[in-house]
């Protein structure tokens, strides 16, 4: 099964497991959306990775909040220099991201552990001058804080380790290059409540 259709079957569910409870609870309860997006910093690590630079990317994202639990659904974007290729090494995920958050999601600050899965790419020009791409897995461990700048705008910081494989469709998962990815990251979001 693909990582997007995952992703948006469990936004679908909880879309209407939220508004099912909204429809009856107080208001407190009711199902808020956010949408953000932030500058990231990281390295890949280890395993196969370790020619790599580390680089400034992008990550934008989207979920549903309700009381103390958060799904996002995400793409991130960095672009590494790498000793083996010309130009750069472009690596992006699409993800879900089940968040759940320490305290009420309507405090003024909010910590924050995170689960993320889903689909990694890479791309890069080889020597030869021919662009390789890849498809694989991103599977990653989080923790971060939320805290309110004014009004809708929230800020979130976050730091996330996941493991990455990229199959290059060259014979399959044990030819994949596997390995490490570490950042951080610093946005703002929108937030219905």
């Amino acid at each position: 099964m693909r990582p997007a259709a995952v992703a948006i079957g469990l936004l679908g569910v909880t879309v209407a497991l939220g508004s099912a409870h909204g429809q009856g609870g107080p208001r407190r309860g009711r199902m808020a959306f956010t949408a953000g997006a932030g500058l990231m910093y990281g390295n890949l690590i280890g395993g196969d990775f370790g020619a790599t630079r580390a680089a400034v990317g992008f990550d934008a994202n989207a979920g549903v909040v309700l009381r103390r639990w958060q799904l996002c659904i995400g793409y991130d974007r960095t672009n590494h220099g790498r000793s083996d290729t010309d130009g750069d090494y472009i690596v992006s995920n699409v993800y879900v991201e089940p968040r759940l958050l320490f305290g009420n999601a309507r405090a003024r600050w909010a910590p924050y552990a995170a689960l993320r899965a889903g689909r990694a790419m890479a791309s890069y020009v080889g020597i030869l001058g021919i662009t390789d791409k890849a498809t694989g897995y991103v599977a990653a461990l989080g923790a971060g804080l939320v805290w309110r700048v004014s009004g809708p705008v929230q800020a979130d910081a976050a730091a996330h380790y996941a493991r990455l494989s990229h199959d290059y469709g060259t014979g399959g998962y044990a030819a994949a290059e596997k390995g490490g990815q570490a950042s951080v990251r610093l946005g703002l979001r929108l937030s219905s409540r």
